[in-house]
């Protein structure tokens, strides 16, 4: 349905251009990996102050953002700030894919008006904040809020996609002042309403996320809602060509005749919306009958309809709180999708020292009506760190103490849950994340489990894979034993396509099992291979432990990776274990023969300066001795983030060889820098800050301190 032609141009103002930030001027430039760009800038009091939408007016740190007015929206146009809230890369493949028939999950994600310490980009020292960890099976994530224009923050598109899962932000009119903004773009011609969904779309396409849902929760007039299905189908046709998979949802709210009435169904009185668009997401209070309903409505489109769950188990619901499973159950009996809003209730209202535990037992009552997702590419690294902490450790050396929150820096999450093995013996192994200890970020996975006499060994998948096997396969396993027990720790993994699937280089465990191997440790890595396997087969600090281990394949479909724990073949006790999981890799051995990728046009923009804070009030940021001076800047670099699994942050104030100090985590080319501790030139000389910029390649080894990229600032006091 075409809507009547009236003016091309919307009745708002142009966009305005953005002002560009300072950026200082290379007194000389990095001609090589490893050389030093030198920058020089004056010290000054004067105030500069930063733009309201991208910083947080308390701390100066940069900020996730969030549109209010149509206004905002259409003058908006991507600027040197918007690049903190870019994600790091499109959401990775997996199996099945979106596309498929199989009916879907859908996470809305609703706490408290949104935008809580989620919303800092580069973290924040949250001590107890909430996290979500069980991306393997859900495929759509919602970030919601009241704002018109909800936008997701960054750190949980980066989280998502590292999983596979679609972000969409919100698009919302409420209330009498939505059906004011409603008539303003829906009522007139369509050239008003492909403004907005313009911007709709490229606010998607540059920040990296996948799309729309669309709630519209108020009454509508005979034009604007004759205007909303166009407006529906010429936003969903836009963002499918320039968001590769993206998505937009519609709410069941308003039906076609303008009026506000939830359905808690797919009807015909809200079909013409579903028909514009790539799903509906329904209201909540809905029983079987509705369900049957819509099972005949959707026809071939099943998937399509997610049905609404409202877990804090407000209206008439079939189940909320720990009972959501059934609500669950009867979705899934008739082939439906669903929309779990709110999952958080588990943070907002039980005990915020047992979260961890709640959130756990809530997802397990859940677990068997949520197909588990496949990783589908390598290479495939995770710490299991829940992007958040009591410390940060650095490969099992201790960086700094005290909680820290980063949603973006959150690692690929397993399967969790209590495993036992089929038949008759008692053996059993639980995992869950743990943040008492860790080899890499904030914490560990914990596996505890028994061994039982008539058994030898108890194993745990942790990861469902689809991945074609390169010829050569690189894995590692780090781990640590706690208490006495005796066992032994090892990889396995299953394989697929057995037929043309040529396994050597690995023993099989047994002939029953064919498919399902135990790769033998490489006691010497490869020459080539020793930046990424230096550690392989060294007890390390803190008592961890790494294997490496090395497949040659042919023709393979890599499928499963499980842990295993087997007891002393000698002993006819049964054995109890507590093992840390710190990191698991699998790589293709090719791709670390590869040249290193280099951080290079290093650039410093946005500098402030403070006088010191009194004495007694710690630096907000770095490390050393008290100083004279606070320093603000921005740094900008350039390196092809599709290899990049993260940047690490480092600093050394003043001149000397010490060891730099950490100061955060980047997941963009750039990195905000803010109060940092700097001594005071002394007159006639120039002060000095080395910055370094260190990749972290999504292969997980360290690369040479000689292979970061470096800039220095040279400052002085004016007069001196």
């Amino acid at each position: 349905m075409e809507a009547p032609r009236g003016p091309r141009e919307p009745p708002w103002p142009a966009p305005a251009v953005p002002e560009e930030p300072r950026t200082l001027r290379p007194r000389r430039r990095a001609a090589e990996a490893g050389e030093e760009a030198v920058f020089r800038d004056e010290v000054r009091f004067a105030p500069d102050p930063l733009p309201v939408r991208y910083y947080d007016q308390d701390t100066a740190r940069p900020v996730s953002f969030y549109l209010s007015s149509l206004e905002e929206l259409l003058a908006w146009t991507p600027g040197p700030e918007d690049g903190f809230s870019v994600a790091l890369v499109p959401a990775q493949g997996r199996q099945p894919p979106l596309g498929s028939r199989r009916p879907r999950t859908l996470l809305c994600h609703d706490m408290m008006g949104g935008y809580l310490e989620d919303r800092f980009v580069q973290g924040s020292a949250a001590p107890s904040p909430y996290a979500f960890y069980h991306w393997q099976h859900i495929d759509i994530f919602v970030y919601f809020s009241h704002h018109l224009v909800t936008l997701p923050p960054v750190g949980w598109t980066n989280a998502a996609h590292r999983h596979g899962v679609r972000v969409l932000g919100t698009f919302i009119t409420e209330w009498k002042e939505g059906g004011q903004l409603c008539e303003a773009f829906l009522a007139g011609g369509d050239g008003s309403y492909r403004a907005v969904a313009d911007r709709l779309v490229l606010l998607a396409q540059f920040l990296r996320f996948d799309g729309w849902l669309i709630n519209i929760e108020n009454s509508l007039s005979a034009a604007a809602v004759g205007n909303t299905p166009p407006f529906l189908h010429y936003l969903t046709t836009q963002l499918h060509q320039q968001v590769p998979g993206g998505l937009v949802l519609w709410y069941d709210s308003v039906v076609s005749s303008g009026q506000l009435r939830w359905q808690d169904e797919l009807n015909e009185q809200n079909r013409v919306f579903f028909d514009s668009c790539d799903g509906i997401f329904t209201n909540y209070n809905w029983g079987e009958a509705h369900l049957e309903r819509m099972r005949a409505a959707a026809g071939e489109r099943l998937a399509d309809v997610y049905v609404g769950v409202d877990v804090f188990a407000r209206g008439n619901v079939v189940g909320g709180r720990f009972d959501t499973y059934k609500s669950l159950e009867l979705i899934r009996k008739h082939g439906l999708s669903a929309a779990l809003f709110a999952p958080g209730w588990v943070y907002e209202c039980l005990e915020k020292t047992e979260f961890l535990q709640n959130q756990d037992k809530f997802w397990s009552l859940l677990t068997r009506y949520l197909p588990t997702h496949s990783i589908c590419s390598l290479p495939f690294v995770t710490s299991f760190c829940l992007g958040m902490g009591t410390r940060r450790v650095c490969y099992g050396q201790e960086e700094a103490v005290g909680p820290w929150y980063h949603p973006g820096a959150q690692e690929p999450q397993p399967l969790f849950g209590e495993h036992r093995p089929e038949g008759p013996g008692q053996g059993w192994v639980k995992t869950h994340s743990c943040l008492a200890d860790a080899w890499n970020g904030g914490s560990s996975l914990l596996v505890r489990g028994t061994i039982p006499p008539e058994e030898g060994h108890v194993a745990v998948r942790l990861f469902s894979l689809q991945v074609p096997v390169p010829p050569k396969l690189l894995l590692s396993l780090v781990y640590k034993l706690e208490g006495p027990a005796k066992v032994r720790v090892a990889l396995e993994l299953t394989t697929g396509d057995a037929d043309s699937c040529h396994v050597g280089g690995i023993s099989a465990l047994n002939a029953e099992t064919s498919d399902r191997h135990r790769p033998r440790p490489l006691r010497v890595p490869p020459t080539k291979l020793a930046r990424w396997a230096a550690r392989c087969g060294r007890r390390l600090q803190g008592g961890w432990v790494q294997r490496c281990y090395e497949l040659s394949l042919r023709g393979c479909l890599l499928q499963d990776l499980f842990v295993s724990f087997s007891r002393d073949p000698a002993s006819r006790e049964g054995e109890h274990f507590v093992c840390r999981l710190g990191e698991i890799q699998v790589v293709d051995a090719d791709s670390l023969l590869s040249p290193l990728h280099q951080v290079q046009a290093i650039a410093v923009s946005r500098v402030s300066w403070q006088r010191a804070a009194p004495e007694g009030e710690g630096p907000p940021e770095g490390a050393g001795p008290p100083a004279g001076l606070r320093l603000s800047c921005t740094l900008h670099w350039s390196y092809p983030l599709p290899h990049a699994r993260c940047f690490r942050i480092h600093c050394r104030p003043g001149p000397g060889p010490e060891k730099p100090a950490f100061l955060g985590l980047a997941f963009a080319n750039q990195y905000r820098v803010v109060g940092l501790a700097v001594a005071e030139a002394r007159p006639g000389q120039d002060g000095r800050v080395e910055f370094l910029v260190e990749p972290v390649p999504r292969e997980g080894f360290l690369v040479p301190q000689a292979e970061w990229g470096r800039a220095a600032l040279l400052y002085s006091t004016p007069g001196a």
